[in-house]
């Protein structure tokens, strides 16, 4: 039985427009290269040949972008609904994020959420789905299968399989999946 949802961020509960291409090109020139940076944070992280510090660096390039893009961002639609049923039926929710902490800050905000999750995990903290998850599970002291996670991308279902935590995938067109406001049909 589930006790806890994971959400992730962009693409489920909103859609940041981070102008990628503007991203893409920052990071070349810092990385002096011409390669893709794709998928961006395993990129990052590769270029910067797990130096912390160079990855820090990079990772304020890419916060300076998500900082920009909050000034555009939308909400999905359903999302206030959907929170609002799955806290009246005491479900525990968390959010995981590869944005950094200070546009998350700025986002919960925004969206008045900031009280709404019994645990919030970054890039900042860990900048990997898997681990993400395993932590938030670790944290609230629950088992993966008492755990949903949540998301819009395949590497989200992935993840939370790896876990061994159920997941449901939303707001793809292109694959079979649920619309954000179908959630409080399934739960």
């Amino acid at each position: 039985m589930t006790k806890c949802l994971i959400f992730d961020l962009d693409g489920t509960l909103i859609r940041l427009p981070i102008r990628y291409e503007i991203l893409q090109k920052n990071l070349q020139n810092f990385f002096h290269t011409e390669e893709n940076l794709s998928p961006l944070i395993p990129s990052i992280i590769n270029q910067a040949k797990n130096n912390q510090n160079v990855i820090d660096d990079a990772f304020k390039i890419v916060c300076n972008e998500e900082l920009i893009a909050i000034e555009s961002l939308e909400e999905i639609e359903g999302l206030h609904d959907v929170i609002k049923y799955v806290t009246s039926k005491n479900y525990t929710i968390s959010l995981v994020t590869m944005q950094c902490k200070r546009s998350l800050n700025i986002i919960l905000k925004k969206l008045n959420l900031e009280e709404k999750f019994s645990s919030i995990l970054t890039r900042d903290d860990y900048p990997d789905r898997f681990l993400q998850i395993q932590k938030t599970c670790e944290s609230l002291n629950l088992i993966p299968s008492d755990v949903t996670m949540i998301g819009d991308r395949l590497h989200d279902i992935n993840s939370a399989n790896q876990a061994n935590c159920k997941s449901i995938l939303v707001n793809r067109d292109d694959i079979d999946s649920k619309k954000l406001i179908e959630l409080v049909n399934i739960l």
